[in-house]
């Protein structure tokens, strides 16, 4: 297969690759103009074509970026994390574990971040830690 080839095959590859355990894709070979083309979907009218069976084995699990592991944290940071609760003190790890990610996080010169979450709910961060909150 030449290079045009691979470089059309490989995103349709990728595609069923991390979406699927296991895959079947039907790719069709096209000759366009001299050309030879892979694609997803059958070649145009008057184009001669022919089928490549494809079959994508993917053993890989899919990780959470921020999947919930107890032992990282205290057992007052996993009470308050199970409750979706916040409390001064409580590392930002753990925040993030019971909020969610933040929408923003604001800085000044002086003064702790100001962490934004959804529903207008607000941690304020010095030196990864709770400082303060409201909700």
């Amino acid at each position: 297969m030449g290079f045009l080839g691979r470089l059309i095959i490989f995103p349709i590859v990728a595609v069923f690759a991390v979406n699927c355990h296991l895959a079947l894709a039907e790719i069709y070979k096209c000759e366009v103009d001299g050309k030879l083309v892979m694609q997803d979907t059958p070649c145009p009218d008057g184009v001669a074509q022919s089928t490549v069976d494809v079959v994508i084995q993917n053993d890989h699990k899919k990780v959470e970026p921020f999947a919930y592991d107890e032992s990282q944290f205290s057992d007052w940071e996993n009470k308050l994390i199970k409750a979706g609760k916040v409390e001064v003190g409580m590392s930002v790890e753990a925040l993030q574990q019971s909020w969610g990610r933040p929408i923003d996080i604001n800085r000044s010169a002086y003064s702790p971040e100001q962490w934004v979450f959804r529903g207008y709910r607000y941690a304020y961060v010095r030196d990864g830690k709770v400082v303060n909150w409201q909700d």
